[in-house]
């Protein structure tokens, strides 16, 4: 427990600087789009880069355990579709950041320090592999869907042309598919340029999250509620539930590395899902409080989730 405070904590801090700091008009929200554009054009392609360029393939691909995460990843990111529609009569663009929302996990803030606090070292192989190919499929996933949701209404073909062109221009997609490239065909990073990189990626979470505290300022702090509890249902408790089904009952994964998997399925929802909705203007206050909600609601949920590991 003390590691998942320790975790959850911070974020709320910086969160909670950057809404304070907006509504005080102590820094201007052309300040606040600044840096939004700083964390979507800069600091994350960067952290994606240089992940994927050192990431380690392992040489016996695990399909079950990907597919068991991944699919339910899926699962939850059609429902999370199908409430946004259904329940809040939303469009195909915001069904696909609401599905984003309630499929994509916090990795990196949260996921690594969590597990690897909860289940030890040994628990990073199969968290790394996870990790290594978690921005690969869900970002892809949701910038599709978003911009098939902006272009509804032309020919199929110019949808899909749009559409690719949205892929092909995207700076998360770019870095994904440079990393890849580099780490499989060009020598290590120099250290110098490494360092560089390093440096300027480490700062994509602190200043994400400050961007969303200046941004959910802009709305009232009731603002998309329903949506946000609707979300965070679908992420914290029926995406770690259809992962272990998945896991245990069809897959037959080893039992270190479900416990891996689902931990990975219970983080709140990832700050990369908002910094997309911010990015395509795209109900970035309600993913935005579903970010936030969601984090504060994973405290008790992980707490379920820790009692059930063996």
């Amino acid at each position: 427990m003390e590691s998942v405070l320790d975790s959850i904590l911070p974020t709320f801090t910086i969160v909670l600087i950057g809404w304070l700091m907006a509504k005080l008009r102590l820094f201007r929200q052309i300040g606040v789009d600044g840096v939004a554009q700083y964390v979507f054009g800069v600091a994350v392609p960067l952290l994606l880069f240089r992940y994927t360029a050192n990431a380690t393939i392992p040489a016996e691909i695990p399909w079950g355990f990907l597919l068991s995460y991944y699919l339910g990843a899926l699962a939850a990111f059609v429902i999370g579709m199908l409430v946004a529609g259904g329940v809040f009569h939303n469009g195909l663009s915001h069904q696909g950041v609401f599905g984003g929302a309630a499929s994509y996990s916090n990795t990196v803030l949260l996921g690594i320090p969590v597990v690897g606090g909860i289940l030890g070292d040994e628990a990073l192989v199969p968290l790394f592999v996870l990790i290594g190919v978690h921005g690969l499929i869900m970002v892809p996933l949701i910038v599709t869907v978003i911009s098939i949701g902006r272009r509804q209404g032309g020919t199929i073909g110019k949808v899909a042309q749009e559409t690719v062109g949205e892929l092909i221009h995207n700076p998360f997609i770019v870095a994904l598919v440079a990393g890849g490239l580099y780490g499989l065909y060009a020598p290590p990073l120099p250290g110098p340029i490494d360092n560089v990189i390093a440096t300027l990626a480490d700062t994509a979470g602190p200043c994400a999250l400050f961007a969303l505290g200046g941004v959910l300022a802009q709305y009232p702090v009731t603002g998309g509620i329903k949506e946000a509890f609707a979300v965070s249902f679908v992420k914290l408790v029926l995406h770690p539930a259809i992962v272990w089904v998945l896991a245990t009952q069809i897959f037959a994964v080893q039992e270190s590395w479900v416990w891996v998997a689902v931990l990975l399925a219970a983080m709140p929802a990832g700050i990369n899902v908002f910094v997309l909705a911010h990015r395509y203007e795209v109900a970035s206050g309600g993913i935005g409080m579903s970010v936030v909600l969601s984090t504060a609601l994973a405290l008790a949920t992980l707490a379920g989730v820790i009692q059930l590991i063996p």
